[in-house]
């Protein structure tokens, strides 16, 4: 079909569905899908100004003008990702690396959380009071060793480790004793790899059992705690934990994302957005939105008793002046079949 007869075409029903593309406006990096969007609309405002009809009896309306005063974007997205919820809460957005933690301070309320520095705490260990003890690691991963390199031993709090053995090798099951003399020493901070280790080669991994210093008696999570994703939940009726009770908490951790919220300004965003007529045979229908401005989301969506959550955001439509030529929209261009 040539385009003068699409053009002229008068059958076209719409049902469209589709991914939306954005990047921020001014980059050369690729479009990426913003994942699953629930509604999509352009709507226009206009200011009316209207001349009376003086000339005869009844009134009516002898000139009319109109300009549009704002093209406004409206969606509702159904992906609560780490970019999608930055952009509709102007946040900042930084990643935090798994790692652990070792003897975190903590003042017990029973019936109440112990919020940990970090969420989704795993292999959680209680200590409290302070009694001096000992406990050990073994086989802890540590990749990507060089030489020359301090490899952070991660219990370790101010006593350097003691009882330090040290296998290297790609896999647990097959790695082999590294010997201490011409390869590493013991230091307060963990292992230092000595500059010339005749047997370590550059992005090794290491195999480290030692034993560490410990303050406090370790407390059972029986009848005493439930770790929660927010840190440690400790029971009304812990037995062995009383209110004002000083705890140490050491954990591992996962990596996650962080969000601060109402940090940024709105991002200049330039959208794409790949429409297919579900209405007519598929067809595409193909939307470019060259300079939009992406408003804090209206509400944001934490719980509800059923359904899905979802992120509505509204922004507008800006003028792209260096959109040039004659016919040339500055706002947005459809292309359709």
């Amino acid at each position: 079909m040539s385009s003068a007869a699409i053009i002229k075409r008068i059958f076209a029903p719409a049902a469209l569905v589709g991914h939306v593309y954005a990047r921020e406006r001014g980059s050369t990096a690729a479009p990426m899908p913003i994942g699953n969007v629930l509604e999509l609309e352009l709507s226009h405002k206009e200011d009316v100004q209207k001349q009376q009809d003086m000339t005869a009896l009844g009134g009516g309306t002898h000139a009319e003008m109109r300009r549009v005063t704002d093209v406004e974007i409206k969606m509702k997205l159904a992906d609560l990702n780490v970019t999608n919820f930055a952009r509709a809460s102007l946040g900042t957005v930084h990643g935090v690396e798994g790692g652990s933690v070792a003897n975190e301070a903590h003042k017990v309320m029973r019936g109440g959380l112990l919020r940990t520095a970090h969420i989704g705490s795993t292999d959680v260990v209680v200590r409290k009071g302070n009694t001096a003890g000992t406990a050990t690691a073994t086989d802890e991963q540590h990749v990507g060793v060089n030489k020359g390199a301090i490899v952070p031993l991660e219990n370790l709090t101010a006593a350097p480790a003691t009882a330090v053995s040290v296998r290297v090798g790609a896999d647990v099951a097959t790695a082999t004793p590294l010997a201490a003399a011409g390869n590493y020493t013991v230091v307060a901070a963990g292992i230092q790899v000595d500059a010339a280790a005749p047997d370590v080669a550059d992005g090794s991994v290491f195999w480290v059992n030692y034993t560490y210093a410990t303050v406090g008696t370790v407390i059972p999570a029986a009848g005493n705690y439930e770790v929660r994703a927010a840190g440690v939940y400790v029971l009304p009726d812990a037995v062995d934990l009383a209110d004002d009770d000083d705890v140490r908490l050491s954990y591992d951790y996962g990596s996650y994302a962080v969000i601060e919220a109402l940090t940024t300004k709105a991002k200049e965003l330039e959208l794409l957005f790949e429409g297919l007529n579900e209405a007519d045979d598929g067809k595409p229908c193909i939307v470019e939105i060259w300079r939009a401005s992406q408003g804090v989301a209206s509400a944001i969506g934490l719980m509800a008793d059923k359904g899905f959550a979802s992120l509505p955001v509204s922004g507008a439509v800006l003028k792209d002046d260096t959109k040039t030529g004659v016919g040339v929209s500055k706002y947005y261009r459809v292309r359709k079949v």
